[in-house]
């Protein structure tokens, strides 16, 4: 039984898990470049199109420093970092999650402009504002204090800076399935529409700049594989049951339950 978040998406092995299957690919694993990863560590609906719309929403470049809250296996802060030269710090509850972001940046060469810790978004292990931009994905739909959550984020970030959230949201009425990507159960489960994070921003000083759904980006994620299937999928980063996850997420997204939205807010 999953007793809490971290349980749920702990797991050993995962680095392993995903050298063997780029090397039953045909994959040289000491030349190795972020994107052959993108489909198994930018865990959050569209994949690595969805990161390119926060790096969109988020003015930096050369020189800032970026905190990506919830930052699993760590391939949006890689991707993050290569595509604009900032240096990014990811933080995640999961020490495995954690360790395995470590070892593959490593991997594909971007060390040097990544680091990674363990710790949680409700108490972030950083002094105030330490941060250029923070950027959160697909992690409010685990804590049920958005309040706190906000605050948080905008604590850490400079006047100025951008902080940028992009999960899933409550859209439609009905019960959701499960398990699901982000829970076993609906017990650690706790989605909001947009409109509670927006009002969670504002009750912490935060300006908010603008909302964008992005349901269409969700339909094809679910509804238009690839066709072609990449060399490490999700499956290797939650094990057996991450089909039956997706599965019930496909339908919640197509009865219109759940949305993925881009929030951005601005630090006065």
């Amino acid at each position: 039984m999953v007793k809490s978040v971290e349980q749920h998406y702990g797991n050993d092995g995962i680095v392993q898990r995903i050298l063997d299957a780029l090397t039953q690919a045909g994959h040289n694993i000491d030349e190795l470049d972020s994107d052959v990863l993108a489909a198994a560590d930018e865990f959050h609906i569209g994949g690595r199109e969805g990161t390119t719309h926060v790096a969109a929403a988020i003015n930096i470049g050369a020189g800032d420093h970026v905190l990506d809250v919830g930052c699993g296996i760590g391939g949006a802060a890689r991707f993050l970092a290569s595509s604009t030269g900032a240096s990014v710090t990811g933080i995640d509850l999961t020490p495995e999650f954690v360790d395995a972001a470590i070892q593959l940046s490593d991997l594909v060469g971007v060390g040097a402009l990544v680091d990674f810790k363990v710790g949680s978004a409700l108490d972030l292990p950083f002094l105030d504002n330490s941060f250029d931009a923070v950027t959160m994905l697909h992690v409010g739909m685990n804590i049920e204090n958005k309040v706190q959550m906000m605050s948080e984020l905008a604590r850490v970030c400079r006047s100025g800076g951008t902080v940028v959230v992009y999960d899933v949201t409550t859209t439609g009425e009905g019960d959701l399935p499960y398990p699901m990507p982000w829970s076993t159960t609906a017990e650690f489960s706790f989605l909001e529409p947009a409109t509670t994070y927006e009002a969670a921003g504002a009750d912490v000083g935060l300006e908010h700049v603008g909302s964008s759904n992005h349901y269409d980006l969700a339909l094809k994620f679910f509804n238009e594989p690839p066709s072609t299937p990449p060399p490490v999928s999700l499956g290797h980063l939650m094990g057996p049951r991450m089909m039956e996850m997706r599965d019930n997420a496909a339908d919640a997204i197509n009865q219109g339950l759940i949305s993925p939205v881009l929030m951005t807010f601005l630090v006065p």
